[in-house]
């Protein structure tokens, strides 16, 4: 994409101008899949005036709000958008096959001619954003239709440790946010952990071959996704969220190649979602990221 040949790229010293080369690619494609289909790369719409968070669902039991949960959500502040983010620790991406047969995952409201493509996990801590630092371990769907060409989006699974963040994704984007309890940290190598009530998510990786640094220059500004990719997260109080801008100038970012690790427990339907195995993925550092430009939705 246009977008992400202006890069600059630096391998360890010694390596071949090929090998550098070759970086810069591979840094492309994963910052390009990170930003295509991250929960936190797109924009949502409007946000929500209403106490919406409390009524959205979503099919992963695991992503359901208890009564618990609701009183911690409940006393946060409303922080709308735009929101920048950095993650110094790094965020975690991995891929797996499209979803045939199993646990229906995506809400009746937007699975009517759908047609799965890949799949996607995310596990990572934000450093930084106007909530506070926190982490998150997230799932998500793509899928087409033939009736309304394009690739779509859609997050059923993302627990956090914030309250803060847990009412304001519901509120801002749609998101299910459901709180857990976390351990470790999701930096290359080692492992990060949510638990909850009779369930498990563990992640860690392996790093393959060397950083690849990268930067985006400021006139970039905020970018409107096209409506062909975008994200739909039902809200009973809003009607179908629909995710379109992200500020990419000025972020600047490091990726890696890396081998995920995934054990998963709890019901059929998070182990639909985020299988246990061992996934092509990508780690990524970044800085600045921003999203949610009112008026580009």
């Amino acid at each position: 994409m246009p977008l992400y040949s202006i890069m600059r790229s630096s391998g360890r010293r010694g390596l071949s101008q090929s090998n550098r080369g070759a970086g810069s690619i591979l840094a492309a494609v994963l910052v390009a899949g990170f930003i295509m289909t991250s929960p936190a790369a797109i924009a949502a719409p409007n946000h929500c005036d209403t106490n919406a968070w409390e009524s959205i669902n979503s099919t992963i039991p695991e992503a359901r709000l208890t009564d618990q949960m609701r009183e911690k959500i409940r006393k946060g502040p409303d922080v709308p958008s735009p929101w920048d983010l950095t993650s110094t620790d790094g965020l975690l991406i991995w891929a797996m096959a499209p979803r045939l047969g199993g646990p229906a995952l995506l809400p009746k409201e937007i699975s009517g001619g759908a047609l799965p493509l890949a799949s996607y996990g995310f596990a990572t801590r934000y450093s930084q954003t106007p909530v506070g630092p926190y982490n998150e371990i997230s799932g998500l769907l793509t899928y087409a239709r033939a009736q309304n060409p394009g690739m779509f989006a859609h997050s059923p699974f993302m627990v956090v440790d914030s309250p803060e963040t847990a009412k304001n994704g519901r509120n801002n984007w749609g998101f299910p946010k459901s709180l857990a309890d976390f351990t470790g940290t999701p930096r290359i190598g080692e492992t990060l952990t949510a638990t909850g009530p009779g369930w498990s998510v563990t992640v860690s990786s392996r790093p393959l071959l060397f950083d690849v640094p990268m930067s985006l220059p400021n006139f970039l500004g905020y970018v409107q996704m096209p409506e062909q990719l975008t994200f739909e997260q039902p809200s009973p109080e809003c009607g179908i969220k629909k995710m379109r801008s992200l500020r990419l100038g000025g972020t600047s970012a490091t990726v890696k190649l890396a081998l995920i690790t995934v054990k998963t427990e709890g019901s059929d339907e998070l182990r639909a979602m985020l299988p246990s195995g061992i996934f092509p993925g990508g780690y990524i550092t970044f800085n600045n990221l921003g999203f949610d430009k009112p008026g580009m939705n």
